[in-house]
């Protein structure tokens, strides 16, 4: 079923919710570190702690992170933009050159640096249109450094302002 809104109107108007910026990663089979910059990241429960986030199902990572069963989500401060914008881009393991990582308790490589990161297992998966959401059981979360985060506003970065 075709819905009769258009995408590049509904885009804006999902544009105008601010977000935090948040990398997930995985590591394949190899040993070869994958991420991707993901904006869909939401808390979901406490009690057992779940929390959640979407990728498109083309997404190379997505493929990853099932055979993986393991990932991490690392909230990103204000000075890793370039991070953000690497990792949004489409390609492999390549993407990851120059992020500095170290493992989770899970094997997920974590992005050092980051504000806030929570070492994940793959609990369920569900379908979400042209996405799979994907509900993770937090193994790990700790907080980082206490730098101000990387927001996402109207289709560009923007910046804690009081």
């Amino acid at each position: 079923m075709n819905s009769p809104l258009d995408p590049k109107a509904l885009r804006q108007v999902f544009g105008q919710f601010c977000t935090g910026v948040t990398v997930v990663c995985a590591t394949d089979t190899q040993g070869r570190r994958y991420g991707i910059t993901v904006n869909s990241f939401s808390s979901l429960s406490l009690d057992p702690p779940l929390a959640l986030f979407a990728l498109t199902r083309e997404s190379e990572t997505l493929k990853i992170i099932e055979a993986a069963g393991a990932f991490s989500i690392n909230i990103l401060a204000e000075n890793q933009q370039d991070i953000s914008n690497r990792l949004a881009k489409r390609g492999g393991p390549e993407k990851m050159d120059g992020v500095v990582t170290h493992p989770g308790v899970t094997g997920a490589p974590i992005v050092e640096g980051s504000i806030g990161y929570l070492d994940c297992t793959l609990r369920n998966n569900y379908d979400g249109g042209d996405h799979v959401i994907l509900v993770g059981e937090i193994k790990l979360a700790a907080v980082g450094e206490p730098l101000p985060p990387l927001l996402y506003f109207r289709s560009a970065y923007r910046t804690v302002t009081d």
